[in-house]
Parts: structure tokens; sequence; C-alpha cells
């Protein structure tokens, strides 16, 4: 709000000013001789109005509609006592707790100094002005949190936690809060819920907890802002501990689900909290985004991952309610609609269910089919498969293509089944994941065309020069990519493909700014224009509203804006030059390509959940992450037909694996799931077999749609394995019977 000076009327000092709420009369300041003056808070220009004198007033504090002041022995206070005086009131809480942890009582009665501490913390907590003034620096009240949960009585200390908490929330109905030291109290009020250390006797029916949310999401938009900014000022450890931890232990407990036998469900009794809870989250949430506060990561509610949390169909049965309810325009909860708190492996499986559903339901549209049978009768069939036959070598991307060209929508929407022409490979997984592997490699190609390679051979990137475009093929070719990699997403197989994150903003309708261009130098030169402060800038960089680029060997060159050539870039408009030229590099130069692709994605994805992910879980989802955990693997291992992690050979497997370069790595997991990358989550949320099978004569071989290893039995000698193991992933190219 800028500065203001306020002036003494008397020609002393004012050492401390506390606004309060904005309301008349409710700002207090104190000087230097300990006398304190009443101002209308909001306007410090207003008069001043003397209340206490003589009082050697040490502190004060105003806030939620209260007054409080502290008193000094001394004739008068400086600002250094006046914060040591608010210190060595925390001091003596801590005190009283080390005194407590040294008494040796049996008795299950609390003793006096219990008593006396649980006053004074309910003194505190009530009054949130005092709590406001006390705790500046979110540690201390962190710290003094912390040596709480050393005291013996847990269910009466947080009873009254509770209880104090719920006084203040009530007292603070109403009250207009916009001046940041009289919003901490909400922060610290945040940090009593924590579930990992409170026990489950706290708050069991979340009307606490859901008050204090509701008195956070109502502040006026002045105090929301401020909230916020002591937000950013919170260390990032501390922003996790005491604001995100809190909220989600909270929403963890009041989305908890039992269902018994008959299958029906049974709800706890905060579960009426959780709207309020994932509304401040979503919140947090963005203020932890944009100041880079805490990963995603540190937002996943335990209880709707994968492995111990609310089953995957009861989520899909909420995300088909969310659509259904959006659609009809009414508001109700659903825990989909806050995709940031569910862990990105449970939004995959939401998809493949969304998708298997469809395919289904398309399969279903079709009707039944007349086929002759094995004596050429006539039956009814049901198809639920797109097959795609083709034949390894030059013309396999060519034969997808005509395939693709010849099927209607419907029928590239059921199940994709691939088969290899003279091979007898069954497609149970593993034959589509080869497909796509072999199909990338000839479709992200530049011989193709259709992408540039001015940003190196790790960036795939749609080619802005118009000339691919002036025959119909090459439009078609970006859709019939679009269809191939909406095909991918949908069977929920991985491409080797290397798009950058941008793609993945512009398929989620995301906006894109300067930190999506994928030219570095660019993006380097941009950034030194706007933070460039001087005057002069038109004659130091010498920009026009313009943009150029080679074209086969040619420059070209076009304005950014009507007459952009001969627009200056200066200090006034340079935000806009960025802007302009940002858009012009991933939307305006390749509108007509990214057009058709976006078509050809939308053939087979229109409809389907994307929104679930962020960018960089997208990103994941369509080719996996290159982080090789072979360690987690391992430990996520299933062994069959007598096979332990302690038999020799599987001993000698997972050290051939750690001794290998990246490249054996990458075959090994190729030869043994299909696939070189770990899908979302990484290879530790993949499922993995090692079966023993064969003659000790044979080579191992694999199961890769069902990422099974057989393993032949080696014993003791690593050569053995090392030489059979390392000749399988090296040749393993072709499907026999899977």
């Amino acid at each position: 709000r800028g500065r203001v000076v306020l002036e003494h009327p008397m020609g002393r000092k004012f050492v401390s000013v506390c606004l309060g709420d904005d309301k008349p009369g409710d700002g207090l300041c104190l000087d230097d001789a300990g006398n304190v003056w009443i101002m209308e808070s909001g306007n410090e220009k207003a008069g001043l109005e003397e209340a206490l004198v003589g009082k050697n007033v040490a502190m004060i504090a105003v806030g939620g509609g209260e007054q409080y002041i502290a008193l000094s022995e001394k004739d008068h206070v400086t600002p250094i006592e006046e914060a040591s005086t608010a210190d060595s009131i925390v001091a003596q809480l801590q005190e009283q707790i080390e005194i407590i942890k040294k008494e040796k009582s049996t008795s299950s009665t609390l003793s006096s100094n219990a008593n006396e501490l649980l006053t004074n913390l309910k003194n505190l907590l009530r009054h949130p002005s005092l709590l406001n003034s006390l705790f500046y620096d979110p540690a201390n009240l962190n710290n003094l949190y912390h040596s709480l949960l050393t005291l013996p009585f847990q269910d009466e200390l947080f009873k009254a936690i509770k209880s104090s908490i719920q006084s203040a929330l009530d007292a603070l109905y109403n009250s207009r809060m916009i001046y940041p030291e009289s919003l901490h109290c909400f922060l610290h009020y945040l940090r009593f819920f924590d579930l990992t250390h409170s026990p489950p006797s706290l708050d069991p029916t979340g009307t606490t907890m859901q008050s204090l949310c509701e008195s956070i999401l109502s502040l006026p938009f002045e105090g929301y802002k401020n909230l916020q900014s002591l937000l950013r000022h919170y260390p990032p450890t501390l922003f996790q501990s005491m604001i995100v931890t809190p909220l989600l232990t909270q929403l963890d407990r009041s989305l908890h689900v039992d269902v018994d036998d008959d299958g029906v469900q049974h709800f706890t009794p905060t579960r009426k909290a959780a709207p309020v809870i994932a509304t401040l989250l979503r919140w947090v949430y963005a203020t932890a985004e944009r100041h880079d506060l805490a990963p995603p990561q540190a937002f996943y509610v335990p209880s709707l991952s994968a492995e111990s949390g609310i089953p995957i169909e009861v989520l899909y049965q909420d995300l088909r309610d969310a659509t259904k309810t959006s659609a009809q325009g009414r508001l109700e909860f659903h825990i989909t609609n806050f995709p940031f708190l569910i862990p990105p492996e449970q939004k995959r499986d939401l998809l493949q269910m969304e998708n298997h559903v469809s395919m289904v339901q398309t399969a279903a549209e079709r009707g039944m089919v007349v086929m002759p049978d094995s004596e050429g009768h006539a039956v009814l069939s049901f198809d639920p498969f797109f097959v795609l036959e083709v034949e390894r070598g030059e013309e396999m991307l060519q034969m997808t293509f005509d395939a693709i060209a010849k099927a209607s929508q419907k029928q590239l929407r059921k199940k994709l089944r691939i088969k290899f022409k003279n091979e007898e490979g069954v497609d149970a997984g593993g034959v589509i994941k080869e497909f796509f592997q072999l199909v990338s490699e000839e479709l992200f190609s530049y011989g193709s065309g259709l992408w540039t390679s001015k940003y190196g051979d790790n960036v795939t990137w749609f080619n802005e020069n118009t000339i691919i475009l002036e025959d119909e093929k090459g439009e078609e070719g970006y859709e019939r990519v679009g269809v191939i990699f909406g095909l991918a997403l949908y069977n929920g197989v991985l491409l080797d493909v290397h798009f950058p994150l941008a793609l993945y903003r512009k398929l989620l309708d995301l906006p894109l700014g300067l930190e999506d261009l994928i030219d570095d130098d660019i993006k380097k030169s941009l950034k030194q224009l706007l933070e460039y402060e001087g005057d002069d800038v038109e004659d130091i960089f010498c920009l026009f509203f313009e943009v150029s680029w080679m074209n086969l060997g040619c420059v070209e060159t076009i304005p950014l804006k009507p007459n952009g050539g001969e627009i200056p870039v200066t200090s006034q408009n340079k935000e806009e030059y960025v802007i302009l030229y940002v858009k012009w590099m991933l939307v305006d130069s390749i509108q007509p390509q990214w057009d058709a692709f976006q078509k050809g994605v939308d053939k087979i994805m229109d409809g389907a959940s994307l929104n679930l992910f962020n960018p960089h879980e997208l990103e994941l989802l369509v080719v996996g992450t290159p982080d090789l955990d072979f360690d987690a693997l391992r430990k996520n291992t299933e062994y069959e037909g007598g096979y332990t992690p302690e038999t020799p050979v599987v001993k000698n497997l997972w050290k051939f694996i750690s001794q290998a370069d990246r490249t054996i790595q990458t075959q090994f997991l190729k030869f043994s799931t299909g696939s070189g990358r770990a899908p979302i989550g990484g290879l530790g949320k993949m499922d993995f077999k090692i079966q023993k099978h064969g003659l000790e004569s044979m080579l191992p071989m694999s199961h890769t749609c069902f990422n099974t290893l057989l393993l032949p039995d080696y014993g003791e000698d690593y050569t053995i394995l090392e030489e059979r193991l390392g000749r399988a992933v090296g040749e393993c190219e072709g499907f026999g019977l899977e």
C-alpha cells in the first residue's frame, strides 16, 4: 500500500502501529513514551486521539475486533524492547512445557502446571490479535507446535486447541480482515490441524476446519491479496508442513469411504468439509505454482492414490457425474474437478477406464455383424477391434496411413490390434507396443519434411515453411500424424517422440508465454530486452515489430502488427513486442500445421478428459520418462515358478542390469516390456514379473504384453546369464507366439 509518514501530534516518535480490521477507531499507535493513541484504521492521515497515558505500554495488538496491550515496568519502551516483550511471552510458554515434561505424575488428573499451560494456550489462540503480534515469524509458531506435541496429555491439549480456535473464528465472523498484520492468525491456525501428529479426535465432525476454510475463502479481495503475500514469504519447507500438509490430511480424512459387503458406500462425518478444503487447496496450489513454493507432488492426496485409496471405479463414477453436472450448469462437489490433488498414475488409470468404456460403446454402436463360420454358414458376430495389418519395412508407415484414411472415426475408436504379416504374434499388448516404437522412428524423422531440424535432434517441432502445405498431402500428413498420436494415447501406448512442453500446453488449450519458447537463444534475448531498464531501448536493440526467418535459403519477413516494420521497439512497448513475438513463434507461424494435427488428435480423443493432466503429466503419459530406476523396478518385481529375490540366477540378473550401460538397460526394458521408457510414475509403478521358464540351453524370452521376463535357471554361473541375456536383448525385434 506504499509508505505513509505518521507524525506524532506532540513531536515524539511512534514505535509501533497496528491497523487491525478495517473499522473506525480500530487502529492503535504506540509511542516511545509508552502511550497509546487511537486512529481510524486505513486512514493514517486522520486525527489521532490519545487513549492511554503513563501506563508504560510495551506492546500493542489489534485484530478480529480486539485490542490488546502489554505493560512494562520501565518508564519508556523502544521498538527492540517491544519485540523482546513478544519473545518473552512465547518463552514463558516454552518454559511451562519443559517444566511439565519433567513432572513424573502417574495421576490421570492434570497437574496445576498443565492446567495453567492450557489456560495460557487458550488465551493465545482465542485472541487473533495476540497471536498475530507474537508470531510474525511462522518458524516460531512451528517450534511451539512441535514442543506441544511432546506433552503427554494430547487429547486434552487438542480439545482445548480446537475449542479456542472455534471461539476465535466465531468472533471474527463478519470482520473485514484486509491488513497483513491481522491475517497471520488464519495461517497459524492451519498448523494445528495436521492429522499427521494430532490425535484422530481433533475436530471429529470437521466443523472447525470448515469454519476456518470458509473464513479464509470469504476474505475481501484486499485481504485475499495480502494473505497471498504472506504465503509468498514462507520458506518452502514451512509452506508445505504448516499450510499444505494440514489441509491435505484433513481432506484425506474427509474423503475416506468405507464400502460394506453389499457395496454400499459409507462416508465420514467430516465429508461436508471436503468442498471448502479442496477449494482452499486450489488457491494454495496456485500460489505455490506461481512462486515455486512446493512441487505438484506435494499436493497429492493419499486416499486418491492407486495403492491405498478410493477405488478407481468410484473415482470414475465421480468423473462421469462431474461431466454431467457441469453440462447441466449445476454446482456440485466432485473431487475430479480438483485434478491437481490426484496422483498422475491414478489419472492415467481414470483416462484408460474412460477410453475403454468408449471402445466398448463404439463397438456396440456398430452392432452385430454377419460373419461366415468355419463351415461357411452365416453367423452373427461382435467385432470389438480395429485390426491394423501391416508389413515390416519401408512400406509399414504408408500402409498405416492408407488404413487410417479408409477407416471411419467409429472404427478408429475401437480397441486397436496390430497384426504383422507373416508373423504369428497375437497382440495381447506387446505387438502394439513394438508397432508404435517402429512407427515413431519414421513418423517423427526430419526426412518426412513435417518437422524442423533447427532445434536439434532432441526436439520435434512443426516445420513452419509453408511450402510443405502447398500440396494437400502436407496437411493430410499432419492430420494422420495427429491420428496416430491420438491412437497411441487412446490405447495407452508410449510414443518415441520429443515434442517440447509447448505442444502439451497447446493440447490442453493453456496460454503460452516466454518460458515456452523452444529456442533458448531467442528466449534469452527477449528476457534481456524485458529486463533492460534504460530509456534507449530503440538505440540499443534496434528492433521493429517484425520477425524474419530463413525459408529454403531465402530470408522472409512479416510484420507482427500492421505496419510493424515501421514501428520501433521502445521501453514503452517492449512487453507488447515480446507477447506478439512469442505468439508468432508458437501459434501463428504453424497455425495450418497445428490445425491439421489437432484435427487428427481430436478424431480419436475428442471428449476425453485430458484436462485432468497438467502439461508435464500429459507429456509423461504420451512418452513416459527416460529416467530408468531399476532399483525401484527390482523392489516392485514379482516372481513365479519357484524364483525368489534370493535365487542365484535372479541375483545375477539384477547384477547384470546394474552393471550395464544405459543402452543395454534400455534394450533390456524394451525386450521385457515392449518399450524402452518407463510409464508415468516410473519403473516402481510398473507391474513386472520374472518367471522360471525353459531349459538352461535356451535364451530368455518375454511376454511383453504382460511385462513378464521368462528366464531359464542358469544357476550360479554369472557368465552364462551375461552371454544369454545379452544375446536376447540385442536381438529383440519380431514376435513369435505371445
